[in-house]
């Protein structure tokens, strides 16, 4: 006869439910810091999914409902054993705001069991064994939420042998000499010492960065230079637009294509330079050897960030549900009703609103929201139906492939990498600069070719420094002329700002840049095993210097528009030096709205 076990139990921890949400609701982290066996997926039909453990002897199976969550507060989840001991078990987690600004923690599990040697064990192993465990590293995520360090440290780290500290600081020497802060080498160094093997199979160096609190990409540009120096491995992980899951994930550019497959979604998709792929790294075995990569949970809240909830709600039955939101846009999905509604979360928005999905979709208006609405979802279609809230913005802690193959220390590191010859990869926003030299060719007649080509390379070094110094990267020469990359407008406009003031500062015969800046979308491609641009941006990009007379830069109005561009020409530049004007670029049948901005 099958028995119904229940554990009921209950922590105070310091930490706000937000701090421990990203630790808490990590439950592939938390199954493997407690102490679970590994598991291995079978099958995933339509979100319902088939896993077993893997251990010796005793055979294991279940199906297993997506997980239902409500973030920071709450997740749960339904396995139903379909070989083993166990009939059924129900986790529901709740994390509460304490009034003294800490956590009360709510673990509850039920388990149903017919078996009799399953019924005399569960009260130990579970009552006893596991809540001692679960406890335990409760109280250590809290110690790392209380020190802001998140996924850095847990509770297995491996350590660094003798071997692997001093191939580390032998290689770390020319990561330095390349202008790396030695403080950053350290600080990867004590990552590397203490990170246990889940912390570092996916190194997300953007969240590393936000934990040490410094800058983004100096980090990046350490990890790359690391790599360079054999420290580290790079990867190119590919992610689901809906799910934004791994689909695919490669150890090198050139095996990526332009469309990938999603496993648990079932559904293909476009790869994009700026969403679709995101650039991780791993320790060098011959730093740190990590063995394998080991599954201990099939789905958790934390593999998808971005959703803020995920709740089953009954065939016509309503479901109040109480928000903590971030300011933004949001993306309401039910599982059986198709389309979607937008919902945007700020101070001024309702405190309540009704949902109602049918058999035909959402409302056709979208929804204002308080930053701590209650959704009324109300399910008035004749099946069962998952409702998600996705934040449309991608997470912005993922390094991505646009990020990285921006950079020039990326460029001059690793000018191999580059995607497939014939592959075209699409790239949704990227900002450009054309530069060239006024009266070049005047300037070799006037004072020779020697003396003309040193001003030139001269020039060239000038920008080069001032384009990676700014964040952006050198695609290409031709001739005098410079073809960079960055991606924001602000980076573009600073850098050839600093170099042109720098250009005219070295004298006579005075050099002057003609220079066209442009934002907009692109297609990645392999041009002479480099990284190249292809496409309308591209070519009316290289069309703007022709524009200028020299020491002004040429912009369009997409350019203009953005905020920090803006803000910067009204603190540094007197309205007299911008002029707007209208004017038709070759290929194109439409006149284009520019500016001239002089130096």
């Amino acid at each position: 006869m099958a028995k119904e076990f229940h554990f009921n139990w209950h922590w105070d921890i310091k930490s706000s439910p937000e701090a421990i949400w990203p630790l808490a609701s990590d439950t592939n982290r938390f199954n493997h810091d407690t102490g679970q066996p590994e598991m291995e997926m079978i099958d995933n039909l339509m979100g319902t999914k088939h896993a077993r453990l893997k251990i010796p002897i005793i055979k294991i199976e279940w199906e297993e409902e997506p997980f239902e969550w409500t973030y920071p507060h709450s997740f749960g989840i339904v396995r139903r054993y379909l070989k083993g001991p166990l009939d059924e078990m129900r986790v529901q987690v709740n994390l509460d705001p304490s009034p003294d600004g800490g956590t009360h923690i709510t673990y509850q599990t039920w388990i149903t069991t017919g078996n009799l040697l399953a019924q005399v064990g569960v009260p130990f192993a579970i009552g006893v064994v596991a809540k001692s465990r679960f406890e335990k590293v409760f109280r250590l995520y809290d110690r790392i939420a209380n020190r802001g360090s998140m996924l850095v440290e847990s509770a297995r780290p491996r350590g660094l042998s003798v071997s692997g500290r001093a191939r580390f600081r032998s290689q770390s020497e020319a990561v330095i000499s390349q202008g790396t802060d030695p403080e950053l080498v350290h600080r990867l160094e004590g990552f590397l010492n203490q990170a246990d093997e889940l912390s570092m199979q996916r190194i997300r160096l953007y969240a590393l960065a936000d934990i040490w609190k410094v800058n983004r990409r100096a980090v990046l540009e350490t990890f790359l230079r690391a790599t360079r120096a054999g420290m580290m491995d790079m990867y190119w992980d590919l992610l689901c637009p809906s799910c934004r899951g791994i689909s695919e994930g490669h150890t090198n550019l050139a095996e990526v294509h332009g469309k990938s497959h999603c496993g648990t979604c079932r559904i293909d998709f476009t790869v994009n330079f700026d969403h679709n792929i995101e650039v991780v790294f791993r320790p060098n075995a011959s730093v740190v050897k990590i063995d394998y990569v080991a599954a201990f949970c099939v789905g958790s809240p934390q593999m998808q960030p971005h959703v803020f909830m995920s709740q089953t709600i009954s065939a016509l039955h309503p479901l109040p549900v109480p928000l903590q939101l971030e300011a933004g846009r949001y993306t309401l999905r039910a599982s059986n009703a198709p389309g979607s509604l937008s919902l945007y979360a700020d101070a001024d928005g309702d405190d309540k609103l009704d949902i109602r999905a049918t058999q035909f979709g959402f409302p056709a208006e979208g929804g204002h929201v308080s930053l701590h609405p209650t959704l009324n979802l109300i399910n008035a279609t004749e099946a069962d139906s998952t409702f998600t809230l996705e934040r449309t913005a991608w997470s912005d802690q993922a390094a991505t492939a646009a990020d990285v193959t921006t950079l020039q220390v990326f460029r001059d590191l690793f000018a191999t990498e580059v995607v497939r010859a014939g592959e075209e990869i699409s790239i949704g926003s990227v900002v450009l600069m054309f530069t060239d030299l006024r009266d070049s060719t005047r300037m070799y007649r006037k004072i020779g070719d020697a003396s003309a080509f040193g001003r030139v390379r001269e020039h060239f070094e000038i920008l080069e420094e001032a384009i990676a110094r700014e964040g952006g990267g050198i695609v290409k020469t031709m001739g005098d002329a410079v073809m960079a990359t960055f991606r924001q407008p602000i980076s573009a406009l600073k850098a050839v700002w600093k170099a042109q003031t720098l250009i005219a500062e070295r004298g006579e015969p005075m050099l002057w840049l003609k220079v066209g800046l442009h934002k907009g979308p692109c297609i990645v491609v392999n041009l002479n095993d480099r990284l190249d641009y292809f496409g309308s941006t591209v070519n009316m990009t290289a069309r703007l210097p022709g524009f200028s007379k020299g020491g002004e830069l040429i912009f369009t109005e997409t350019f203009y528009e953005d905020p920090e561009v803006r803000d910067f020409i009204s603190r540094n530049i007197p309205p007299s030096a911008l002029t707007k004007f209208t004017g038709d670029l070759k290929g194109f049948d439409e006149p284009f709205t520019m500016w001239r901005l002089r130096v």
